[in-house]
């Protein structure tokens, strides 16, 4: 994990005092660095993202110019209110791209107050030279 995103999310949680960690996971490695931080911090972390399966049974009918289908969009983040609903007890955190930041937003603001925190996206695609976080194996 990039040492500076791991260091956000650390003063992040401290701050909201989160009990649940919800990502957009789906795709991404058997444990992501963010569900190692959660299960190293003891807190709850949900794959709050439609499955591969769930995601084939409505596909994404974007015509190369979309980045993707807008409907596909809508539905993906009503299932993530719920999801996130489910998860979170008092104070959570969602770690998704940052296209869905304010949508989700706005989507959760009726339910939980929110925060919305950008990580800056030259960080996320310029990793040359940047210190990480070692990954930790029990």
């Amino acid at each position: 994990m990039d040492s500076y995103f791991n260091t956000n999310l650390r003063v992040l949680i401290e701050q909201h005092t989160v009990d649940a960690i919800c990502e957009e996971a789906t795709g991404l490695p058997p444990k992501s660095c963010v569900e190692a931080l959660a299960d190293e911090l003891g807190i709850r972390w949900k794959n709050i993202d439609l499955t591969v399966e769930e995601r084939s049974s409505r596909p994404d009918k974007g015509d190369g110019d979309q980045i993707q289908d807008l409907d596909l969009f809508e539905h993906r983040e009503k299932k993530w209110v719920v999801r996130i609903s489910d998860a979170v007890k008092g104070s959570g955190l969602l770690i998704c791209g940052m296209c869905h930041a304010f949508t989700i937003a706005e989507k959760l603001r009726g339910l939980f107050d929110v925060t919305v925190h950008v990580y800056d996206p030259r960080r996320i695609y310029y990793w040359e030279g940047r210190p990480t976080v070692p990954a930790r194996h029990k």
